[in-house]
């Protein structure tokens, strides 16, 4: 069988042909439902996107207030649910929207059951609490255990809101760290989303950016954003350690640019493997145009702004397994997004305030090192 036989037959019947028609199955059926529900002519339904960003704990209250207005259909996509407080409150919104008569379509992927640990969503399935019960039973929620690799975080209310995140449901994450959410009221982003980029979104300042089987656009994306600065990059990211992307920030700073690199004093997971990367940073940059700050606390944020006036934030990390081979869900938005924007910049300015600088090389142990190596 020749290798094109064999891709159409993958692209038809393979893992990623059956995404791809539960993706179109979504899609057609969100458009049946504003047909029946909408009060509006067709050709008055709006595709202007609107772009609102929501930070730490405004996050949830706002995903549950925006779960609360759908009238017809929620789609989740979560890389991490545990069975805390806050994932038995989403739970009981979702059974509430449920009883009401909203379609819910969840899909969790497995990979994120490691960092569930005993309080791991899959085992709410036998749990005697009445809740997760109805939850599990429910004629109106569809709960699909994926394992794609998928690390996006995602949120869609009807056909015309999709929120992203770096954002598990998680009390710890919800409480202790500090993440960003990112709401963008926008039918065709909602579209480009379910069928994995082959519906084009709007252009309107705003742009979804995937990896998903058979799409890596992430890297790509972030590359030529970086490659694009001028006078100033910020970065604000938890997990740094790609080659590629330090190698690019070191070129800038010998090209004249500025800069920032916000980091945590504290992290769950590839700590060594980030300190490492910063201090490889450190040694090989121009000095006069590198500032690293350190943020007291968890960070979780993967946010980069580019010339105070470009923005890439969602759920990739700067690390070659996010970048190139998880799935993951990013927005890049400039300029005319302007209150989010501005957001953005004055949330970034507090975080730099509230951090320490770092000054002079860091010296790492040889045990530190060696766990880098490890990528831990």
């Amino acid at each position: 069988m020749n290798t094109l036989s064999r891709v159409l037959l993958r692209q038809l019947f393979g893992k990623l042909g059956r995404r791809r028609v539960q993706g179109w199955r979504l899609f057609y059926r969100l458009r049946v439902e504003v047909l029946l529900h909408t009060r509006k002519a067709i050709e008055r339904i709006s595709s202007v996107a609107r772009v609102r960003v929501w930070v730490d704990q405004e996050a949830f209250p706002r995903i549950c207030k925006l779960l609360r207005r759908a009238r017809h259909t929620v789609i989740i996509q979560m890389f991490i649910w545990k069975d805390d407080a806050l994932g038995r409150r989403m739970a009981a919104e979702i059974v509430r929207l449920a009883d009401r008569g909203v379609q819910i379509d969840i899909t969790k992927e497995a990979a994120g059951d490691v960092f569930e640990l005993h309080k791991d969503f899959l085992a709410t399935r036998s749990a005697h609490d009445p809740m997760w019960q109805r939850f599990w039973s429910h004629p109106r929620i569809r709960i699909t255990y994926s394992h794609n690799n998928d690390h996006a975080k995602v949120y869609i209310i009807d056909d015309r809101i999709l929120l992203l995140t770096g954002m598990n449901i998680s009390e710890d994450e919800y409480l202790k760290w500090h993440d960003y959410l990112v709401e963008l009221r926008d039918h065709s982003s909602v579209s480009h989303y379910l069928t994995d980029g082959e519906v084009r979104s709007s252009d309107r300042g705003a742009c979804l950016v995937m990896n998903r089987e058979g799409r890596r656009e992430i890297r790509p994306v972030l590359m030529r954003l970086l490659r694009s600065a001028r006078k100033s990059v910020v970065a604000e990211h938890c997990y740094i350690s790609d080659p590629q992307v330090l190698a690019e920030l070191v070129r800038l700073t010998h090209g004249g640019v500025r800069v920032t690199l916000i980091a945590p004093e504290k992290l769950d997971v590839h700590y060594h493997a980030t300190w490492q990367s910063i201090a490889q940073l450190v040694r090989l940059s121009d000095p006069s145009r590198l500032r690293i700050f350190v943020y007291p606390g968890f960070l979780h944020a993967k946010i980069i702004l580019v010339d105070r006036r470009q923005v890439f934030v969602g759920s990739a990390n700067l690390m070659r397994s996010s970048l190139d081979e998880m799935g993951e869900v990013n927005v890049l938005f400039d300029d005319t997004a302007e209150g989010a924007l501005f957001k953005i910049r004055e949330i970034l300015r507090r975080d730099i305030l509230k951090s320490r600088p770092l000054t002079g090389p860091l010296r790492l142990s040889w045990l530190s090192r060696w766990l880098a190596w490890l990528k831990l």
